[in-house]
């Protein structure tokens, strides 16, 4: 029986040292945090004022509660800036999905499009241009050249005016040499002289005439017969010159005609040049106006992915600030959750009133 008794006083000895190990050991940990020595503190100067237990404990256990509700509101807080990042990630990077279409389809229609399109109008345009300046060039040549013709004409026609005048006098004076006087030779010779070899030439009967000219002269006019074939051939040179006449009035009126005919083709060409030109002038301004347009579009949505891109980075970099600063919170409230819990364990322990802080 006494030594059932003795282990029983060995025993409790026992625990009683182990107790007070172990609240020396929590008071040690309590003391190497700025929280733990708050509560120590507080602790303290309970034991000055000597409150009721109690209301310490009810102190602690609020200060835990309200690390527990830091903890919620630390995650909520978190959640909500963590959807708001996700939310705001998702938008603008569609934004600048969109960005990158519209600028490769606005590089796509300038580069392959409008650019091509404004070469080859500005192409059609210098071509039509070259074209009517030629029809232009054709235009005055063929009316100098016409003009050249008409003036030819009209001088021809009054040469040949001039000869049927001779002609007419020159049968009208041997019509009247019989036995001719001198001056008479005289003048005949004169309205000879106003024939000029190009016009003698002019018809087939001309060289004929001027050697029955020369045989009578050489007679002197006096044999009737040759003056009379003189007169015939002349009646004929006339008729040849006036035929010539007739000719080349037809000629001339075909020409005129022809030119008529030409110029109006030409104005025709002209007019059509002119309108294409003015068509394809319309065409280029449009789409001149449509690449100036694209290309302000292309540079406002390269400015567009710039900010969208600007915006991405800016709001990646401030949410891996955000994780940080929650981390380190939640961490903090980790830390500070045990330590609070210590110090109530070790305030609710049996022998409290015997720990010395």
């Amino acid at each position: 029986m006494k030594l059932v008794l003795v282990l029983f006083a060995l025993i409790g000895l026992s625990y009683g040292i182990s107790s007070k190990i172990s609240h020396a050991k929590k008071l040690e940990e309590l003391q190497r945090t700025k929280l733990g020595q708050a509560i120590l503190n507080l602790v303290n100067l309970h034991s000055l004022v000597q409150g009721p237990i109690q209301e310490l404990i009810e102190t602690i256990e609020e200060l835990i509660q309200d690390i527990n509700n830091n903890m919620e509101d630390v995650q909520y807080k978190f959640s909500m800036r963590t959807n708001e990042h996700n939310s705001f990630i998702v938008q603008v990077s569609q934004q600048l999905q969109d960005a990158d279409q519209d600028i490769t389809r606005m590089i796509d229609v300038i580069d392959n499009l409008l650019i091509p399109r404004k070469d080859q109008i500005t192409n059609r345009i210098r071509s039509l241009i070259e074209n009517d300046e030629f029809n232009r060039k054709n235009l005055d040549e063929i009316i100098l050249l016409r003009d050249q013709e008409n003036q030819a004409y009209q001088q021809q026609i009054e040469e040949d005016n001039d000869a049927i005048d001779a002609v007419d006098d020159a049968i009208s004076l041997v019509g009247s040499l019989s036995n001719p006087s001198l001056l008479q030779i005289k003048n005949f010779k004169f309205t000879l002289k106003r024939l000029s070899s190009k016009q003698w030439n002019r018809v087939n009967q001309g060289p004929m005439v001027q050697a029955l000219l020369q045989i009578a002269l050489n007679q002197n006019f006096a044999d009737s017969e040759i003056l009379k074939q003189i007169i015939d051939s002349l009646n004929e040179f006339r008729n040849q010159i006036v035929e010539a006449m007739n000719d080349l009035t037809k000629q001339e009126q075909f020409n005129q005609k022809e030119y008529l005919e030409r110029l109006n083709q030409l104005e025709d060409e002209h007019h059509e040049f002119q309108k294409q030109i003015n068509q394809a002038q319309v065409d280029l301004d449009v789409t001149t106006q449509k690449l100036n347009d694209c290309n302000k579009i292309l540079i406002q949505r390269e400015a567009d992915r710039i900010q969208y891109q600007q915006q991405l980075d800016l709001e990646n970099e401030t949410y891996v600030v955000d994780t940080d600063i929650y981390n380190q919170n939640f961490n903090q409230l980790q830390i500070e959750l045990p330590i609070a819990e210590q110090g109530l364990s070790l305030i609710k322990s049996a022998d409290f009133s015997d720990i010395k802080i």
